[in-house]
C-alpha cells in the first residue's frame, strides 16, 4: 500500500490559526498544557461530549504509538524511537490538559430491573473521526516495516487535527483555545512524521 501524504487543508489551518490568534494562546507542538488558560471547569459528574471525544481520540493515538514503538523495525532505530517517544509524551500531556478541571461521569451500572440502560452521552455513536476508532485502533503486525507504521501514524495525526478543529466549534471559549493548541500540535506531529527530522 502506498501512502499518499495528505497536507492539512487551508480551511483547517485557517480555523486553527484564527482561534489561536483570537485567544492568544497558541503554543508550540506538545505544549498544549502550558502557557494557555485552563479550560472552563465542568461540574463533577457532568458530561462534556467535546472533552470526552478528545480523551477518546488521545487514548487511541497513545495506543497507536505504543503498538508502533513495540515493533522490532522501530526499536532497531534509536533515532526514530526517540522521536516517537517524544510525540507520545506530548499526547499524554494533551490528556492531562483536557482532564484539568473535568471529572468524567462514571459509567452507570444497569439496575436489575432495567432491560436496556440508557446510552452514555460520553460514547459517541459513530462519528467519522479519530474519536471513535477505539475498538478499531490499528494494530501493526510484528513484520510491519517502520516506514509503513510511521505513515499510518501521520495519517492518524492528520485525522485527529481535523477532528479537533471541528470540535472547536462546539466548545466554550477556553476549551476551544486549548483544542486549537492541540490541533496545531497534531498537525505539527504529522508534518514531522511525514518528512521532517526531529
Amino acid at each position: 500500500m502506498t501512502w499518499v501524504p495528505v497536507k492539512p487543508t487551508r480551511r483547517t489551518l485557517l480555523a486553527v490559526t484564527g482561534v489561536a490568534l483570537l485567544g492568544g494562546c497558541a503554543s508550540p507542538a506538545g505544549k498544549a498544557s502550558s502557557g494557555s488558560s485552563p479550560a472552563k471547569p465542568v461540574p463533577a459528574g457532568q458530561p462534556d461530549p467535546v472533552r470526552d471525544r478528545v480523551l477518546a481520540a488521545e487514548a487511541d493515538l497513545l495506543a497507536r504509538y505504543d503498538a508502533t514503538l513495540a515493533l522490532p523495525s522501530v526499536t532497531a532505530d534509536s533515532a526514530l524511537t526517540a522521536k516517537l517517544t517524544a510525540i507520545r509524551a506530548e499526547h499524554a500531556a494533551h490528556v492531562t490538559a483536557i482532564k484539568q478541571g473535568y471529572t468524567p461521569p462514571s459509567t452507570p451500572t444497569p439496575s436489575s430491573g432495567s432491560a436496556t440502560p440508557a446510552p452514555s452521552p460520553s460514547t459517541p455513536s459513530s462519528p467519522p473521526t479519530l474519536s471513535s476508532p477505539g475498538a478499531t485502533t490499528w494494530s501493526p503486525s510484528a513484520t510491519t516495516d517502520a516506514k509503513t507504521a510511521v505513515s499510518v501514524l501521520a495519517g492518524a495525526e492528520q485525522d485527529a487535527a481535523g477532528a479537533r478543529t471541528t470540535d472547536i466549534l462546539a466548545a466554550d471559549g477556553a476549551t476551544a483555545m486549548l483544542l486549537a493548541s492541540i490541533a496545531a500540535s497534531e498537525s505539527g506531529h504529522a508534518a514531522l512524521l511525514l518528512g521532517g527530522s526531529a
